[in-house]
């Protein structure tokens, strides 16, 4: 019975909806004015305008990513800089040009399949380009570096 009133209390004091995306640096809005941050719940990301990429990767087979732009992100929080450095939760880190996202139509995936990404599925958002409309020569191991999983940090430059 003790374990049982000590996990009920646990699911009074998680969260509803937690923070699941920080973005910082050359940004004009923010909502955490002390850290300089912009933080997005999950609920935030759901009311921007959501896409859809069917595609296979290295990783899964063909599926369908959905999610918003990231450059729809980007225009939430008033970003100026050209560059975007994400991060995952392992800091696994890797930077990107604006240009490319814009072009690309590139999306913060929060689902697959209709499923919510969880932590343990390279969730809670995975960076995902539309590979089949890519040229072939931009595809492969390079690209692969870029659909980072587990994203929870955008700082732009």
């Amino acid at each position: 019975m003790f374990f049982g009133v000590l996990l009920l209390s646990g699911m009074v004091c998680a969260e509803p909806d937690p923070v699941i995306l920080t973005v910082s640096g050359s940004i004009a809005k923010l909502t955490n004015k002390k850290s300089r941050i912009y933080e997005f719940r999950e609920s935030d990301l759901r009311a921007l305008k959501q896409h859809s990429i069917v595609t296979k990767t290295s990783w899964t087979p063909e599926s369908t990513f959905s999610g918003p732009l990231i450059d729809d992100v980007l225009k939430t929080v008033g970003a100026s800089g050209s560059r975007v450095k994400l991060f995952a939760l392992n800091d696994y880190a890797y930077t990107l040009n604006r240009d490319e996202l814009e072009k690309y139509n590139v999306i913060l995936a929060r689902s697959i399949n209709n499923k919510r990404l969880e932590i343990k599925d390279r969730g809670p958002l995975w960076l995902m380009y539309p590979l089949p409309d890519m040229p072939a020569a931009e595809r492969g191991p390079l690209l692969d570096a870029k659909l980072i999983w587990q994203v929870n940090r955008i700082v732009v430059y």
